[in-house]
């Protein structure tokens, strides 16, 4: 959920980047407020821009303990999976595991802004905050497997193996993230506007748009990581190390 504070003339504001469609409107218009001034306030946009710092920058890693949901039949368990798009191997009927998992992509932003004499407020951007990482992990294994038997040890396992591509492909990314994150940052000068509000989300969208390549990269790089071990060789490889199947 979007949040605000306002301490005098400090304000803070966050957003999920996947929300970034809804402010690709605002990104033109806050360029505009720049470029639109005129003369008659070149003064004003001199003295907003001086007032530019460099903006800091926090990557939070986020991480959390796996959890093992042993309550749900193979049947549920597909249920489970066809909400998060999983696609079952080809030549199997029942899905006996899943590890499923919700990422943090999520970024917020602290701006300070003052008064200008025509009634206009000068917003300059103080810190970015980017929580980045894995928010939860839910581990299922068919119910009909004791904790005692072969089959729940190698499922547990394979899922386990998941958790670990996961966390791996996170860290790999997390450089790149920051790196990337500087770069759309340092060019976001301070600006005036009427609306603070609709400056700030105008600030997110920016930097939401210019986030979204390499996050879109990581997606996809996780994804084929996963794959890896998700083939119908693998799951064969598994099959043949129990027999109480």
């Amino acid at each position: 959920m979007p949040c605000l504070t306002d301490h005098s003339a400090k304000r803070k504001r966050c957003a999920a980047l996947h929300w970034a469609a809804r402010f690709v409107v605002p990104v033109a218009l806050s360029v505009a407020v720049l470029v639109s001034a005129g003369s008659a306030h070149a003064e004003t946009n001199e003295k907003c821009l001086a007032s530019w710092k460099k903006p800091s920058i926090d990557i939070k890693r986020i991480t959390a303990k796996p959890t093992i949901n042993h309550k749900k039949n193979s049947r549920q368990i597909e249920a489970v999976a066809k909400k998060s798009n999983f696609v079952k191997a080809k030549g199997y009927k029942r899905l006996l595991g899943l590890n499923n998992v919700s990422l943090a992509q999520n970024i917020s932003v602290s701006t300070s802004h003052s008064k200008a004499k025509d009634g206009r407020y000068c917003i300059r951007l103080e810190k970015v905050s980017f929580d980045f990482g894995i928010r939860k992990t839910e581990i299922y294994i068919d119910r009909k497997y004791r904790k005692s038997t072969c089959a729940y040890k190698v499922t547990l396992e394979h899922e386990n193996e998941h958790t670990r591509l996961n966390q791996k492909t996170v860290d790999e990314y997390r450089p790149r993230i920051k790196k990337d994150l500087k770069k759309s940052v340092v060019q976001i000068k301070p600006f005036l506007t009427r609306d603070p509000n609709f400056a700030i989300q105008s600030i997110i969208s920016r930097i939401s748009f210019d986030m979204k390549p390499l996050l879109e990269e990581f997606s996809a790089a996780r994804q084929a990581a996963n794959d890896v071990i998700d083939t119908k060789q693998s799951y064969l490889a598994t099959h043949r190390k129990c027999n109480d199947w």
